[in-house]
């Protein structure tokens, strides 16, 4: 039924996906508000680069005939940055 209405199934599960990353967003950040641990601030970066990441992926959707050369090496380096966020959020030492 979903391809019938012109819907990819892989690209509903990707705007899903960047859509619970924005939910994950706040609820971090509002726990990173509410005891301020650093490591939150990490992992709440993280899930907002992922969503920002997701709205790159899909700038065809909200901007038609939109090209961007580097659109790639853009996306790589948003998931480096991702990484890199998880990364210390995990070895960030405790207060």
């Amino acid at each position: 039924m979903i391809e019938e209405l012109g819907l990819d199934p892989a690209e509903i599960l990707r705007i899903g996906s960047g859509i619970f990353s924005l939910v994950l967003f706040s609820i971090s950040f509002y726990a990173y508000l509410r005891n301020r641990d650093r490591r939150l601030l990490f992992v709440s970066g993280a899930f907002g680069l992922y969503f920002v990441r997701v709205i790159l992926e899909h700038l065809d959707i909200f901007i038609p005939n939109f090209d961007l050369g580097i659109l790639d090496l853009l996306l790589s380096i948003i998931d480096f940055l991702i990484l890199l966020l998880f990364f210390l959020a995990i070895v960030y030492p405790r207060r």
